[in-house]
């Protein structure tokens, strides 16, 4: 009440409570997804080779949403390493992970189950 008096006396117009936004505002272009179609990048060389050996090992099982639990040994067989440690695989982990949305478990002997 005390702006609407002011604008008034000064002559200007009063503010609206309304912000300067559309409200109901549609995209100008609508883009429909394919659900067939399948958008592969492309996988970077440092992983290149581990990732076509888990694809031969698992074959058709290979997919989005796949969930591996190996042991060391037999991951050091598939993919080798020269650092003979499970922390050698946690970039190729993150990368199954993050762009293929699968869970790679290298276990060891050393390493303690958690659950009772």
């Amino acid at each position: 009440m005390f702006t609407d008096f002011i604008s008034r006396i000064l002559g200007t117009e009063p503010r609206s409570s309304v912000p300067d936004r559309l409200e109901d505002a549609e995209p100008s272009v609508i883009v429909k997804k394919d659900s067939n179609k399948t958008i592969t990048k492309p996988i970077p060389e440092k992983y290149g080779k581990d990732v076509e050996a888990l694809r031969q090992k698992y074959g058709d099982a290979f997919k989005t949403g796949l969930c591996i639990t190996i042991p060391l040994k037999e991951a050091l067989t598939i993919m080798p390493r020269a650092r003979r440690r499970i922390d050698s695989y946690r970039g190729l982990q993150s990368y199954l992970k993050k762009e293929l949305g699968m869970t790679l478990t290298i276990t060891s002997q050393k390493t303690k189950s958690k659950t009772l």
